[in-house]
């Protein structure tokens, strides 16, 4: 199951560190338990080994048994995972389905979108752009504007919205979020990029 096969006579010694993480993963499936937990299954694994694992938990998640997996990597989480918690200095920040920690809603706050827009007038876009029902904010980012939204406004109520304003858009991009995005708003921590 981990793909560890061709190294079954090698010492342990000799395993890399992606090899050892297989074999940990190995040993937590001994017995066929019905709850497993990983602390960062992925670790020393090369892209193709992490595909593999990714696909392996999707599996067992499958057959029925609950995973629970510590992780730093949030992309990893947010392709492997259908619950999310957040956790900062051991105190619970959100949990919820990945679906609702990525859009706010657990959080007791209207589920919203961003949608990067842009035009010849940046200005009147902004202006424009602030009196549509559902607008929650917006600010300029390089040569367009990053308006968040309530999740109800469609991106294609939007355009045809300012195009009846007179407004006719270069740009209208609906910007995905990412868990790692919301794990900095959650925590009030800064990106370092």
């Amino acid at each position: 199951m981990v793909s560890l096969t061709q190294r079954k006579d090698s010492k342990f010694s000799t395993y890399s560190l992606g090899m050892k993480q297989r074999l940990a993963i190995a040993a937590t499936l001994l017995g066929d338990p019905d709850i497993l937990v990983f602390d960062e299954p992925t670790n020393g694994l090369d892209p193709a080994g992490i595909a593999e694992i990714r696909q392996l938990i999707k599996d067992l998640s499958k057959k029925g048994k609950t995973i629970i997996m510590a992780s730093h990597i949030l992309d990893e989480v947010e392709k492997v995972c259908t619950h999310v918690a957040i956790l900062q200095k051991g105190v619970l920040k959100t949990n919820g389905t990945v679906s609702e920690v990525l859009s706010g809603t657990v959080s007791n706050r209207v589920a919203t979108i961003q949608l990067e827009i842009a035009a010849d007038d940046l200005a009147a876009l902004e202006t424009a752009i602030s009196q549509l029902t559902g607008f929650i904010s917006a600010a300029q980012e390089n040569n367009s504007l990053i308006a968040e939204l309530e999740e109800s406004v469609s991106p294609a109520a939007v355009n045809q919205y300012l195009f009846d304003k007179g407004i006719v858009l270069s740009q209208l991009n609906l910007k995905k979020a990412s868990l790692e995005k919301r794990f900095l708003e959650i925590t009030g921590t800064k990106s370092e990029h």
